[in-house]
């Protein structure tokens, strides 16, 4: 049974594990985005998702859905990851009434339009997207994820999976579960990052970790993204599979 001890700017979560896992060595992060009402499938794709990640980012259009889980999981029928981060989209309330009405976390939820988080010593941006235009491309979100200090940029709105770099930004849209645009799957992402920060810079040469550019800077590797797509069966049933998986780097 999961116990949610923070419930306030977007953010559900057990208060002291979310904050071991700022500086933690790896973490596994759920990336989900433009659910709208498909409360079957984020039930299905949070609770089987609990064990292998510490954490999921919400990146807007169903807030209500996630909300409605975090309910269930709290009376030990399902579990769900242990730190939840959602941001505002643009069919989402700004304001919700209390999630936890009759405990001491008994006061509206607000979701901010964008969250600026560290996990496992990367920094991150999350955002819906409708106001950087990622209809165009995740430029100028990423644009605004570097002015923060952010190397990494999870945003929504499109329906559409993909991962672009712009400078020393990734931007990675997971898609919509069952409402995918385009040629996209319908499906999530997990982010697999480790803290760079207690990694020794190591050289192409010594490690597979990192490879060299053409300018001889060494390039270290931040993580992995596994795009997963989701099938909905005639029964109501799920499954899910990753049909992509991107090596993401950095410049040391």
């Amino acid at each position: 049974m999961n116990r949610f001890t923070c419930c306030e700017n977007g953010v559900i979560a057990d208060g002291a594990f979310c904050n071991r896992l700022q500086k933690a060595d790896t973490a596994s992060i759920l990336l989900l985005s433009d659910t709208h009402g498909a409360v079957d499938a984020v039930q299905w794709i949070l609770s089987n998702f609990s064990e292998e990640c510490q954490a999921c980012l919400f990146a807007g259009d169903g807030a209500q859905d996630i909300i409605t889980v975090v309910r269930e999981a709290t009376t030990g029928l399902i579990t769900v990851p242990p730190v939840i981060i959602m941001a505002q989209g643009n069919c989402d309330s700004q304001l919700y009434p209390p999630i936890f009405p009759d405990s001491e976390n008994s006061k509206p939820f607000g979701l901010p339009v964008y969250q600026q988080k560290t996990i496992a010593g990367q920094h991150i941006l999350l955002a819906h997207g409708h106001l950087h235009h990622v209809e165009l491309d995740g430029r100028k979100l990423s644009m605004t994820a570097e002015s923060l200090g952010c190397t990494i940029a999870v945003y929504g709105h499109t329906h559409i999976q993909s991962i672009e770099c712009f400078g020393g930004v990734t931007a990675v849209n997971p898609g919509s579960p069952l409402r995918p645009r385009g040629k996209s799957y319908g499906g999530f992402a997990v982010l697999a990052i480790g803290n760079t920060k207690k990694t020794p810079n190591r050289t192409a040469a010594e490690t597979d970790a990192g490879i060299a550019d053409t300018g001889g800077a060494v390039i270290g590797k931040r993580g992995e993204l596994k795009l997963y797509a989701l099938t909905k069966k005639n029964a109501g049933a799920f499954s899910a599979a990753v049909h992509a998986v991107y090596p993401i780097y950095e410049h040391l």
